[in-house]
């Protein structure tokens, strides 16, 4: 059984592992956010659902439906609020 197997194996819902466990697992060195399209076809998404998470991510539905909240844009001299920018789809 390869090393991605095995940890992915043992994971249960819930539980944390440290970022090297993940890229290893994974094969790749994963970036904040979302990480699509990785080996194999796998993505890969990186969210905190802990009480002071950046981000309003959550889990609904039993694990069927996850609200990603996304990301901010950049702050700058010129935008020191990233959350009130309200960013266009694309």
């Amino acid at each position: 059984m390869s090393a991605k197997s095995q940890v992915l194996k043992e994971l249960q819902p819930g539980e944390v592992i440290s970022y090297m466990e993940m890229c290893s697992a994974i094969g790749v060195n994963l970036q904040r956010g979302m990480n699509f399209r990785l080996k194999d076809d796998e993505s890969v998404i990186l969210m905190s659902l802990r009480p002071g998470a950046p981000y309003a991510d959550r889990i609904e539905n039993e694990g069927c439906i996850l609200i990603y909240e996304g990301h901010d844009v950049a702050r700058t001299a010129t935008l020191p609020h990233p959350k009130k920018v309200d960013q266009t789809r694309s």
